[in-house]
């Protein structure tokens, strides 16, 4: 592959298949200019890059990248998940945004962040970690806050969807949790499997609520009518959840749904004190 342009030892441009490319590997360029075909066996990472991006990534400091490529790697193996090309552009992206505004000496105050902590823990482990690159490179230590924020670019990523889909699947989900803290009258120990468990049927429940890609009903009821009947507490909470679902996002909740939440919430509340 030739070299379109250079940006430090590590980092090149390149093009393939009429799409721009970024290349890296250690001292893949060095002694390499713009022309000049990089060995197969020197690209270690190669991210393709959409059009319609080229500014943006010209505007973005070598090291940054860099940072970034070790960011997303780390979440791969974290997370388990494949993750598109696009992950690594927004978080090089966002990891720039925080070094110039803490040149500006200007700090977000994260609301979301317990949430954060609480429905997406090992997405925010990742940006711990890309907290603590960041940190290593600025020179002083970040808040939690700043390590929220990029969890969140994380989950946008893995969601595929535009830069608020991760707020909005955040709020969502504290939502439905107050109505079943206040509908069960129990307590949320996050340590707790049943809770555990729950928490992660929620976010992907969340995410088909929020993409309007709901379960389509299976017909046959004979299940639901029973825990309707043998757990009719929780499946009051479920009726409100359905509920506030149609009142405010016009979404209706398939039986099967109702049926799954009816499911783990009466095994929340029969395991809970």
């Amino acid at each position: 592959m030739l070299i379109s342009k250079v940006l430090n030892n590590n980092v090149v441009i390149s093009e393939e298949e009429q799409e721009e490319v970024i290349l890296m590997g250690r001292g893949l360029a060095f002694g390499r200019k713009a022309g000049d075909e990089i060995p197969d066996q020197l690209i270690e990472k190669k991210y393709v890059l959409s059009q319609s991006k080229r500014q943006l990534l010209l505007e973005l400091p070598p090291e940054i990248m860099e940072m970034a490529d070790e960011v997303i790697s780390f979440a791969r193996e974290k997370l388990q998940k494949r993750m598109k090309d696009s992950a690594f552009l927004s978080m090089a992206d966002h990891m720039h945004g925080v070094v110039l505004r803490l040149e500006d000496e200007l700090y977000l105050k994260n609301f979301l962040t317990w949430d954060i902590k609480r429905f997406f823990p090992a997405e925010f482990e990742v940006s711990r970690y890309a907290s603590g690159l960041l940190s290593n490179y600025l020179g002083r230590e970040l808040p939690d806050d700043e390590a929220a924020f990029m969890a969140l670019t994380l989950v946008n990523a893995e969601l595929d969807s535009g830069a608020g889909a991760a707020r909005d699947l955040t709020m969502l989900m504290e939502e439905i949790l107050t109505i079943v803290k206040y509908s069960l009258e129990i307590s949320l120990d996050e340590e707790n499997i049943y809770v555990e468990r729950f928490m992660t049927h929620l976010k992907f429940f969340c995410e088909r609520v929020l993409t309007d890609s709901g379960h389509r009903d299976l017909g046959d009821n004979e299940m639901f009518e029973m825990m309707k009947i043998k757990y009719p507490l929780a499946y009051e909470t479920t009726r409100r959840i359905a509920e506030f679902l149609k009142q405010t996002r016009d979404y209706d909740t398939s039986d099967d749904e109702q049926l799954y939440l009816t499911i783990h919430l009466s095994r929340m509340k029969r395991r809970m004190p």
